[in-house]
C-alpha cells in the first residue's frame, strides 16, 4: 500500500466519522426539541387518572389539576360528566351553570347546608368553554384594558372554568354580583369558613396575588376534594402552594 492510498483512506475515515458524530447529534437535538413542545400545556380530558404523568405528579387525584396562567388546557377539553348545579342564579345563562358530576353534587349540599341557615348562595357561572372564555376575555380588553383583564380574567385555556370544577358564586345580599364586597355578607363570611368542608376553596385568596396571579376573588371556588381541601384551609394556602408549585 502506498503512502499516498493510505493518506486517501485516512481521509475517508475521518469523514466517516464526522458524518456518524454529526447524524447522532442532529438525532439527539430533534428529541430534545420534541420533548419541550408542549410544556406550558396539559393535555387534559375529562378522564384525567392514568393518563396525564404531570397530573399524577402534581395532583395525585384527577380534582387536584393545576390550570393558571402556566398550565393551560386545549381548546377542545371538556368534562363528560358535567351536570346541572341545582342553586343557581336565575338571571345567568344555564349552559354555564354546571360541574363535574362530584363537584356539582358538592356544591348543592354546601349550598342546602346555608340555606339551613337562612343563606343563599348560588351559581352564577360554573363550566366555561374555550370558546366562551376567549369571547369574555376578549370582551374584557376592549372594556376595561389589559392590566384589569390580567388582573381579574383567565386567558382562554388558562381558566379553571374550563376544567367544570371552578364555580363563581354570589347571594342576593351582594345583588348576585362578582364584586370584593360580598367577602362582607353573611353568604360570603359562612363561605370562606366552611366550603373546605365540602371539599372546595376559595381559589385566589386575599394577599396572595403574587402567587395566584390574580386579585381577591371570595367568589371564586374550586372544588379539590374534602381531604385536601381541609389541609389547604387549615395550612392557609393556595392550590400552588399545596401542590409544590412555590419554592
Amino acid at each position: 500500500m502506498t503512502r499516498k492510498t493510505k493518506i486517501q483512506e485516512s481521509f475517508t475515515t475521518f469523514f466517516v466519522l464526522l458524518f456518524l458524530v454529526i447524524a447522532m447529534f442532529c438525532f439527539l437535538m430533534n428529541l430534545v426539541k420534541n420533548s419541550e413542545v408542549g410544556e406550558s400545556y396539559l393535555d387534559v380530558t375529562a378522564q384525567l387518572p392514568g393518563k396525564h404523568e404531570i397530573e399524577v405528579m402534581q395532583g395525585k387525584s384527577e380534582y387536584l389539576i393545576l390550570i393558571n396562567k402556566t398550565y393551560g388546557l386545549h381548546e377542545t377539553d371538556e368534562p363528560e360528566d358535567l351536570v346541572m348545579v341545582s342553586f343557581r342564579a336565575d338571571n345567568r345563562p344555564a349552559q354555564y351553570q354546571k360541574l363535574r358530576a362530584e363537584a356539582a353534587a358538592a356544591f348543592d349540599r354546601l349550598a342546602q347546608e346555608a340555606k339551613g341557615q337562612g343563606l343563599t348562595i348560588v351559581v352564577t357561572t360554573a363550566y366555561r368553554p374555550y370558546s366562551y372564555q376567549k369571547q369574555l376575555n376578549d370582551t374584557y380588553l376592549k372594556s376595561n384594558g389589559q392590566l384589569w383583564t390580567e388582573n381579574y380574567s383567565a386567558e382562554p385555556g388558562h381558566s379553571e372554568h374550563q376544567t367544570g370544577l371552578a364555580a363563581d358564586v354570589s347571594s342576593p345580599s351582594a345583588g348576585y354580583e362578582l364584586k370584593p364586597a360580598f367577602a362582607d355578607t353573611a353568604e360570603g363570611k359562612w363561605l370562606a369558613d366552611n366550603a373546605h368542608r365540602f371539599g372546595f376553596i376559595i381559589r385566589y385568596p386575599e394577599g396572595r396575588e403574587a402567587i395566584t396571579g390574580y386579585k381577591y376573588e371570595p367568589w371564586h371556588i374550586r372544588y379539590v376534594g374534602a381531604g385536601p381541601a381541609a389541609e389547604i384551609y387549615n395550612g392557609n394556602l393556595t392550590l400552588e402552594e399545596y401542590l409544590g408549585e412555590v419554592k
